[in-house]
């Protein structure tokens, strides 16, 4: 739990020194934001003691911007993804989280983009946002909705997979030891090793439907974290 606790204080700078940089963010292209999510997130990472094992870096092009695709083992997927993947990267998260003070607004300067998971119609419009914002950023999605409580993967949505409608490249990520580092409604955070693969990009078929993209999607992440966990 002490952990926990000693995140607060570098989470509280990070979301101060964002405030501070925003002019410097918006002359970089938007840019900034990623390399301050990132810092912030390896820091934070470090302190708690967990190391990331990364396979497939290769296969990201710098250039290119993705909708990154993962299964969700807890809280801490997604400073471990923002930390390891060198991108210029943003998280769709459910829109509770903006409602902390400071945090949530920092986080709607940056261009997190929040899902109101009740609305379909608010949902579908926090997308098309996204799909604009996807010219000079990433965006992390967890299809599967809610955290693993077990580590296995649960059937993925195709809510999220609205935005691969539009041609946009797809970076799926399995991730695997993240739900023992933080378990499903705890606060206390374990020391530990993650392992991170980064599979090829890939887009939706021609005549793929989104579900049956989600299908796909669930089979290869799934199988590479069943195939390690055994």
């Amino acid at each position: 739990m002490f952990r926990f606790f000693i995140t607060l204080p570098v989470l509280a700078f990070y979301v101060l020194l964002s405030f501070l940089l925003f002019p410097i963010h918006i002359l970089t292209g938007r840019k900034l934001g990623g390399i301050v999510f990132r810092n912030c997130s390896s820091v934070m990472l470090k302190i708690c003691g967990v190391r990331c094992r990364v396979e497939g870096v290769e296969n990201i092009t710098l250039e290119e911007t993705y909708l990154v695709v993962s299964n969700h083992q807890s809280v801490a997927d997604i400073p471990i993804i923002g930390a390891n993947l060198p991108i210029n990267i943003r998280v769709l998260a459910k829109k509770e989280i903006f409602m902390f003070p400071f945090l949530g607004q920092a986080m709607w300067l940056y261009d997190f983009i929040a899902i109101d998971r009740k609305n379909r119609r608010r949902a579908v419009k926090s997308l098309e946002i996204a799909e604009k914002k996807m010219k000079y950023c990433s965006y992390l999605v967890f299809p599967e909705g809610t955290r693993s409580r077990d580590g296995h993967v649960g059937k993925f949505k195709s809510g999220a997979l609205i935005l691969t409608e539009k041609g946009c490249k797809i970076l799926p990520v399995a991730l695997i030891g993240a739900d023992k580092i933080l378990k499903t409604g705890e606060i206390d955070v374990h020391s530990g090793e993650v392992r991170i693969k980064i599979f090829p990009p890939t887009q939706i078929g021609e005549n793929e439907t989104r579900q049956e993209l989600a299908e796909r999607l669930n089979v290869l992440i799934s199988g590479y974290v069943e195939s390690e966990n055994h």
